[in-house]
């Protein structure tokens, strides 16, 4: 039993903590916030980099029986790592790949008359049951049926595709302007008003929208950033931290006031200092707009990123815990002290952004009860 990340064998000293109790807290604590609707558990992008088997796995395990996911991969992904659970496939499907229906459980997304067509005589042919969700665009312009060509989809019964839900998508529900979102949900009430009692689930709400519009929560939800324990409308949150990325020192080096340092000369000592190099890099995920901005933890200390990120390392003034910083030891470039907002709004981006973009040379490390559980390389 390993409780500790210097027991394993990694390929190099830079990783990501990811906490399987904090998933499953968050998860329970967004079936409370749904309630009565049920909980779609959005893990497509990786589960947002952390994973998404190892955090369909432990979702399946705490009650999910629906994941939402971005790709017909991602959706095979998960069939082939055993998840029982319904998987909607949220951007859909284009013809070409409808042959993976024969093959594997999972629900597209429709939104074109097309595409719906071409799905109706390829199950027809080859005598599929198939089920789907219609995207109706409120007013995102992103994705959907205009909710006049979605009428006549109604206009009929197709004997081998079942419309077993109908789902839009909120433009600004983070927003403090709520005029948009709240015109957005009118338009689909007046849909459903018509059509709503023909399919099994009604879905409108991601994250924001289920903290901002709780008359958005229908009957099934899709927190998706919630999940992994970070807020999409405010730089706190109820919810429980999930992931951590942690790397280590491999070299000190004492440079002299005036000195440049890393590509470009871009940071000069102000003083006498001592510089750590870590084997972090923009091809992990640190972003080179972070030079000279980001601050990361050191010995218990917020030390600050200097000189420009490289692809494979970054550099770090370690001088104000020069007394007891030494090679090896642990940096954490995002957990609670820098957090994924804190990256986010250096950046001028999102949350979302942060952790989607974690490397594919980051192994997620998995703690379960405080030991860990696996390791997954991406």
């Amino acid at each position: 039993m390993k409780t500790s990340i210097s027991e394993l064998p990694l390929q190099r000293p830079t990783w990501a903590d990811v906490n399987l109790d904090s998933i499953r807290s968050n998860y329970l604590k967004l079936t409370q916030l749904a309630n009565p609707a049920s909980v779609m558990a959005v893990v497509k992008s990786d589960a947002y980099g952390h994973g998404a088997v190892h955090v369909a796995r432990e979702l399946e395990e705490a009650g999910a029986s629906f994941f939402g996911v971005a790709t017909a991969a991602e959706a095979i992904a998960l069939k082939q790592a055993g998840i029982q659970a319904a998987v909607l496939v949220l951007s859909g499907m284009v013809p070409d790949q409808l042959p993976l229906l024969l093959h594997h459980e999972f629900i597209p997304a429709v939104y074109t008359s097309e595409f719906f067509e071409t799905l109706v005589q390829f199950a027809s042919k080859n005598n599929r049951q198939v089920q789907i969700h219609l995207k109706i665009d409120t007013g995102m312009a992103r994705l959907g049926f205009d909710p006049e060509d979605a009428a006549r989809l109604f206009e009929k019964d197709y004997p081998n595709v079942r419309i077993d839900g109908i789902f839009t998508h909120m433009a600004c529900a983070d927003s403090t302007d709520r005029n948009y979102t709240e015109r957005q949900l009118r338009t689909f009430q007046d849909f459903l008003d018509q059509y709503g009692h023909r399919v099994r689930y009604i879905h409108a709400a991601g994250s924001a929208a289920l903290l901002n519009y709780p008359q958005s929560k229908y009957n099934l939800v899709r927190p998706g950033l919630l999940l992994y324990g970070i807020s999409p409308i405010s730089t706190t949150s109820d919810f429980s931290p999930v992931l951590s990325l942690k790397s280590r020192i491999i070299f000190l080096n004492r440079v002299s006031s005036g000195q440049g340092v890393g590509y470009g000369l871009t940071f000069r000592a102000q003083r006498d200092s001592l510089i750590a190099t870590v084997p972090f890099g923009y091809a992990d995920g640190l972003r080179r707009g972070l030079s000279n901005r980001l601050k990361v933890e050191v010995c218990g200390t917020i030390c600050p990123i200097v000189g420009t990120i490289n692809m494979d390392l970054c550099m770090i003034d370690v001088t104000d815990v020069q007394d007891r910083v030494k090679p090896y030891d642990e940096i954490t470039f995002l957990g609670p002290k820098t957090t994924a907002w804190d990256w986010a709004n250096l950046l001028n981006t999102i949350p979302y952004e942060i952790t989607s973009l974690i490397g594919s040379r980051v192994p997620r490390v998995y703690y379960k009860n405080g030991v860990i559980h696996d390791v997954y390389y991406p």
